[in-house]
């Protein structure tokens, strides 16, 4: 997935038990929900559910995910992600 080609692109609310392809750092200047642009203090942090980029202030949730193998620690996840977690 080429993140200029798909900026529409949300989680998938049916989850698989494959691992995301996670976007290449490169590839996204700036936060994949609100659109901050990322600076040597607004850090990038990859959602490890849908496997994309965002800031801290929309990643900042964390979740066990036992399909990808994060049983016993929680992880990053997105707002988005998060929210489908949860339900």
């Amino acid at each position: 997935m080429d993140y200029e080609e798909d900026s529409s692109f949300k989680p998938d609310p049916v989850f698989t038990n494959s691992k995301p392809k996670w976007v290449d750092d490169a590839a996204c200047p700036c936060c994949h929900k609100c659109k901050t642009n990322f600076t040597i203090l607004n850090r990038r942090h990859h959602c490890r559910r849908c496997g994309l980029i965002f800031c801290n202030k929309c990643s900042s949730n964390e979740a066990k995910i036992p399909q990808l193998g994060f049983n016993f620690v929680p992880v990053r996840v997105c707002d988005e992600c998060y929210r489908m977690v949860k339900m």
